[in-house]
């Protein structure tokens, strides 16, 4: 199923914590895949992260890592919620 690259946020902000899966470009060009989550709170540390309402970023729990990560939207590929496979267009 293709899903508009402006939709991207509102589906994984709409898995209000539930696991899912993205493919996306890292800043040097490879491809990376990860098993992610939004609402971890756990361990998480103040300060700024970077990701705003501005730009395209956005912060989730890696499961793989044990680890907070951005996700560049804009670069994003592939996308996997609730057993929905999603190209990114």
């Amino acid at each position: 199923m293709q899903l508009s690259r402006f939709k991207t946020d509102e589906v994984i902000k709409s898995t209000k914590g539930k696991i899912f899966s993205c493919e996306f470009i890292k800043k040097d060009g490879s491809l990376r895949k990860m098993v992610a989550r939004l609402g971890v709170s756990k361990n998480l540390k103040g300060g700024r992260n970077g990701a705003s309402e501005n730009n395209s970023l956005i912060t989730v729990f890696d499961m793989m890592s044990r680890a907070y990560r951005m996700i560049n939207l804009e670069t994003l590929t592939a996308l996997k919620v609730g057993g929905v496979a999603y190209e990114v267009v």
